[in-house]
C-alpha cells in the first residue's frame, strides 16, 4: 500500500508483539507506552502518555493501527477528528489478532484497505462496515481514493452514495473519461449544468448540490528571477489557473529548469501546495514540442527559448499546453494537462 507514514500503537506486551508483525509487513513506527517490558522492543518509539502521543501525531500520519480496545481508541481520537476528507485511516485490532476493524476514514483515508492489509499480515478477519462495501457497490469516496482524485465538496458524497445504494444512477459529467468503466453505476449527463456528479478541471460552477470531483492532471511550469518571493510565485500560479478557468485542486506537479533547483521561492511554493517538484535541463526544455511563447531573453540567460511552458509540458509527460505563459513582475507560469493522475 502506498502510504507515506503509518503508526502502530499498542498498550500491552502481547499487543506490542502483534505490532512488530505489522511493522514487518506494512512498515511504519511501533509506538508503545513507557513500561518496563518495552526494553524488548528496542526499535519502538516510547510515548510517556498515550493520549498526548496520539494527539501530537494523529494528523501527521496517513494511517494508524491501534492494537487495543475500540472504546479506548474512540475516546482518544474523538476530539481530533475533522472530516472524512482530512482524517487519516484508523484501524483497530484486538491484541489476539483475530479482527482488524476499519474505524475511521474507510474510503478516502484508506482505512478499509489498511484493515485488509493488517488482517492479511497476521491472519485476522478484516471488518468493513461501510454500506457500499457491504453491498459490493463502488462508493464515490472509494473510487476517488483509488484513482488519485480530489473531492471539492465532501458533504455531497453521502447523497451520491445513497443514490448508488438505492440503484439510482446519478447523472455524470466526465469529459476526460475517468469513470468510463463505471457505466453500470452512472448515467451520462447531457450537459455539465445538469450533472449530479462532475469530474473535470473546469472552475465553472456546477448545479447546486452536485458532487464535484477534481482529477490531479494540471502541471505548472515556473520561471523566475533569482530571489523571487514565494508569495509572488504563488500569485502568478494562481493567475494562470484563473486564465484557464481551471480549479487549483487539479494541480499535479510543479516544474522548472535545473538551474532553479535551489531557488527557495519555488521550493517553498511546491511545499505549500503539497505537490512534487521536478527540474529539467536546458537541453530537455529546448527540445520540447508545443511551446507557443518562445523567449529570446530566456535563451540568452539560461540557454533555452522556454522555461515555464516547456517545463509544464515535460512535467505533464508531453501533455498539451492549456495555459500559455502568464507573466508577473519576476515570475512566469504556464499550465499543461497530463493524460492521467498517475
Amino acid at each position: 500500500m502506498n502510504r507515506r507514514t503509518l503508526k502502530i500503537w499498542a498498550v500491552t506486551e502481547r499487543g506490542a508483539h502483534q505490532g512488530q508483525r505489522l511493522c514487518a509487513a506494512l512498515g511504519g513506527d511501533l509506538c508503545l507506552p513507557d513500561k518496563p517490558w518495552v526494553s524488548g522492543f528496542p526499535k519502538a518509539r516510547m510515548v510517556p502518555s498515550l493520549r498526548e502521543g496520539i494527539a501530537g501525531g494523529f494528523h501527521g500520519a496517513d494511517g494508524h493501527v491501534f492494537i487495543m480496545a475500540a472504546g479506548i481508541v474512540v475516546r482518544m481520537i474523538a476530539p481530533l477528528l475533522k472530516s472524512k476528507a482530512q482524517d487519516p485511516a484508523v484501524v483497530v485490532m484486538d491484541e489476539a489478532g483475530r479482527f482488524a476493524v476499519s474505524l475511521v476514514s474507510g474510503h478516502i483515508g484508506g482505512a478499509n484497505r489498511l484493515a485488509e492489509e493488517a488482517a492479511a499480515a497476521v491472519g485476522a478477519v478484516p471488518v468493513i462496515t461501510t454500506a457500499t462495501d457491504t453491498h459490493g457497490i463502488p462508493s464515490v469516496d472509494g473510487v476517488v481514493s483509488e484513482r488519485g482524485l480530489v473531492v471539492e465538496n465532501p458533504s455531497a458524497i453521502k447523497t451520491v452514495n445513497m443514490a448508488l445504494l438505492e440503484k439510482r444512477k446519478p447523472l455524470l459529467w466526465d469529459p476526460m473519461g475517468i469513470y468510463a468503466d463505471m457505466a453500470d453505476s452512472y448515467a451520462p449527463a447531457g450537459e455539465r449544468a445538469a450533472a449530479d456528479v462532475v469530474v473535470d478541471c473546469s472552475s465553472a460552477p456546477a448545479k447546486e448540490g452536485a458532487l464535484v470531483i477534481r482529477p490531479r492532471r494540471v502541471t505548472v511550469g515556473v520561471g523566475c528571477n533569482r530571489g523571487t518571493d514565494v508569495e509572488e510565485i504563488l500569485e502568478v500560479m494562481g493567475k494562470a489557473f484563473e486564465a484557464g478557468n481551471l480549479s487549483h485542486l487539479c494541480l499535479k506537479a510543479v516544474a522548472s529548469i535545473d538551474v532553479k533547483a535551489d531557488e527557495e521561492g519555488i521550493l517553498k511554493a511546491a511545499e505549500r501546495l503539497g505537490v512534487p517538484l521536478s527540474f529539467y535541463t536546458k537541453d530537455q526544455l529546448s527540445g520540447t514540442e508545443g511551446v507557443v511563447t518562445p523567449s529570446a531573453a530566456a535563451l540568452k540567460h539560461v540557454g533555452t527559448v522556454s522555461v515555464c511552458e516547456a517545463a509544464a509540458i515535460q512535467s505533464a509527460n508531453m501533455g498539451p499546453l492549456v495555459v500559455p505563459k502568464v507573466k508577473g513582475k519576476n515570475v512566469t507560469a504556464a499550465l499543461a494537462m497530463a493524460s492521467s493522475t498517475s
